[in-house]
Formats: C-alpha cells, sequence, structure tokens
C-alpha cells in the first residue's frame, strides 16, 4: 500500500520477480533445491520432490504464507548457507538473462529523486551478476542479500536490521516486490509504503505518484 509518496527517501527493492521474471531460471533454482535435498537424503530426484512440495504445504498451512525456497529447505535440515553454496555452483544466470534498457531507464530516474537499495533472499554472488546482466548493478545503494543475517524473508529481525542500517522512519521507505507474504507484509505492518508488481513495466506506478517522466 502506498502511504505518503512525498515522504519517501529510500526506495528498497525484491530482486527475483521483481526488477526481472524469468520463469525458466525460476523452474532451475527451485530445481536445484530438489537436487540438494535428493543428494542430502541420499534419495530419489521424485522423492525429493515430493518433500519438497510436501514441506511447502505444511509451511503454508502453519505460517499461513508461501514459503521462500530457502525456508523449504531449511525445513528439510538444509542450512541457508549449504543450500545458497549449492546454488552459486550451479546457476547460471548468463543463459537467461541480459541488458534491459527498460529496467536501466526506469531505476535511473529513481536513481535521481531517492536512494536504492535491493533486498533479497538471493546470494550476493547470484546477485551481482544479475545486476550486471542487466545494466543496474551501479544504481543501488547497497546490496542487503541473504548473507547480511541468514535469515530469510520474511522475517521481522532481518527486516529491522536492513531499516535500521539505512535508516529513517517507516514512512521514508517504499518496499516493492512481486510477493506479497515474502517482500511485502511486514513492511507494510511497520508503516512502510509498499507496492507490489507482476513486472518490471509496474515500476511505473512509481514514477506516476512521483511525477517523474523516465
Amino acid at each position: 500500500m502506498l502511504k505518503d509518496i512525498h515522504k519517501i527517501r529510500s526506495i528498497v527493492f525484491d530482486l527475483d520477480g521483481t526488477l526481472y521474471v524469468h520463469d525458466e531460471l525460476a523452474a532451475d533454482t527451485y530445481e536445484c533445491g530438489v537436487l540438494l535435498v535428493a543428494r542430502e537424503r541420499g534419495i530419489a530426484v521424485g522423492e525429493a520432490r515430493e518433500l519438497v512440495k510436501n514441506a511447502e504445504r505444511g509451511l503454508i498451512e502453519n505460517l499461513e504464507i508461501t514459503p521462500s525456497l530457502t525456508r523449504i529447505c531449511f525445513e528439510l535440515g538444509i542450512e541457508a548457507t549449504e543450500f545458497h553454496r549449492y546454488l552459486k555452483t550451479q546457476i547460471r544466470p548468463e543463459q537467461y538473462l541480459d541488458y534491459d534498457p527498460v529496467l536501466v531507464a526506469l531505476l535511473d530516474s529513481l536513481h535521481d529523486q531517492c536512494q536504492l537499495y535491493l533486498y533479497t533472499n538471493n546470494n550476493l554472488a547470484l546477485t551481482g551478476q544479475i545486476l550486471t546482466l542487466l545494466g543496474v548493478a551501479d544504481l543501488f545503494q547497497r546490496l542487503y542479500t541473504i548473507e547480511f543475517t541468514w535469515r530469510p524473508k520474511p522475517d521481522a529481525e532481518a527486516l529491522e536490521f536492513v531499516m535500521c542500517d539505512i535508516g529513517g522512519p517507516p514512512e521514508s521507505f517504499l518496499f516493492v516486490g512481486d510477493r506479497y507474504d515474502i517482500d511485502l507484509r511486514l513492511p507494510d505492518a511497520r508503516g512502510c509504503s509498499t507496492l507490489q508488481i507482476s513486472e518490471v513495466a509496474d515500476l511505473l506506478q512509481i514514477h506516476k505518484l512521483m511525477h517523474i517522466i523516465p
């Protein structure tokens, strides 16, 4: 929910599914989780896939939110450090992503008005690669990746660390993401403005409200 747009000084973006959308890359990441569960449990891939699906269903029932893949793997006994170490060896974003002039133009025009930050459950190595491929690596004041707290979103304590590190009252923040439960529910509860989007073009909503022409 967008509150007082005129008070916003810091825009905090999610990464995957927000600054880019690519179903094949998302599927590869999910499959990495399945393969790691299979390896660690010593079971067949099909059995591991069922375990991951069942763990996801259980977390949805218990937490009433759709969990991140990092959280699902943790539920199955795989630490976030181990999961992301495996991702770094398996995922190749250069196979899917390249320079996005629309995203560059949209973020560059926002960069002139506010400080831009990234808060993601992805790891620093892959985040850096993705931002570089998209052409926006130099537009962010700071990247808050999983290594910042090793506590995947949504997590109230990790969010507090991020907001304190950036500085400013809740009304000075705008959080932007594609998943309300994971990216936006906690910032919304803290009194921050939030914007849920489903594609990069939706970022124009920010520009219209702030009277910015990208």
